[in-house]
């Protein structure tokens, strides 16, 4: 058990955070060890716009964004639901910056824990495969999630959909692959839309960008991507959509709008 002191907002010096920090094969690594970060260590101006809730950091998407955000010195916060086998290396995890708190997206306390003093929150949340009970977590959770949101004043949001979701799904796909298509991922479309729409509904409270990605894989970062071209329905890597939602995080390009990402 690690405990670290990390600055949140500006009129409170330190705040305390039990952090979990434990990786498969990482039995090398001390089990414990004290860390206190000061206040005084860091300016506002590095600070501002730094700190980042990530929502389904353990998904193989949200690890990318957790990666990349690292490597762009943000301060990051994930909500697990184990900390066991946790897909970062031994270097990430004894990364000051990160700030790993195991619960749960359905608990409205556990948000609360992690969402004060945050400037965003990605959410990367998905069903896992072959379970039933994950099948609607993305609209259940989201209603939570705003709620803790907007009562701790945190209005950026990106949220992760799916091609396939609303009027994206105008691709360039037979009847019969739309026909299977939507027999396989029906209600996981289904579950998105609610999601989707009700971020929309909190436009005048949330800063939000949907962002709707083709078929995700593992494949290598190079930063070449189409946006709303719907007539196509292709892979895009993992890496690549981690990269667009940092860049979309500096800029704000695609603010209260909805996009579709494909390579």
């Amino acid at each position: 058990m690690i405990k670290i002191q990390l600055p949140l907002t500006p009129s409170k010096k330190t705040r305390s955070y039990s952090v979990i920090k434990r990786a498969a094969h990482s039995s090398i690594l001390p089990s414990t060890f004290p860390i206190t970060l000061n206040f005084e260590d860091f300016t506002p101006s590095t600070m501002r716009g730094k700190h980042i809730l990530v929502l389904g950091a353990t998904g193989r998407l949200g690890t990318q964004v957790v990666n990349q955000a690292l490597d762009a010195s943000y301060h990051v916060t994930a909500l697990v639901r184990s900390d066991s086998n946790l897909p970062f290396t031994r270097y990430q995890l004894r990364n000051p910056n990160l700030v790993i708190r195991v619960g749960s997206v359905l608990s409205r306390s556990d948000l609360e824990k992690v969402m004060e003093g945050q400037d965003a929150v990605i959410n990367c949340i998905g069903p896992r495969l072959f379970n039933n009970n994950d099948i609607d977590i993305c609209s259940r959770s989201q209603q939570y999630i705003i709620d803790s949101m907007i009562h701790h004043g945190v209005r950026r949001l990106i949220v992760v959909s799916l091609q396939g979701v609303g009027d994206s799904s105008n691709t360039r796909l037979s009847s019969m692959q739309k026909f299977f298509g939507r027999l396989f991922t029906g209600k996981i479309l289904d579950d998105k839309e609610m999601q989707e729409n009700l971020v929309k509904k909190y436009s005048d409270q949330i800063d939000w960008t949907i962002v709707r990605p083709g078929r995700l894989f593992n494949g290598n970062l190079t930063n070449q991507w189409k946006l709303n071209d719907n007539l196509s329905y292709t892979k895009i890597s993992r890496a690549n959509v981690a990269c667009f939602i940092m860049k979309e995080l500096r800029t704000s390009a695609w603010l209260k709008q909805t996009l579709t990402i494909n390579t």
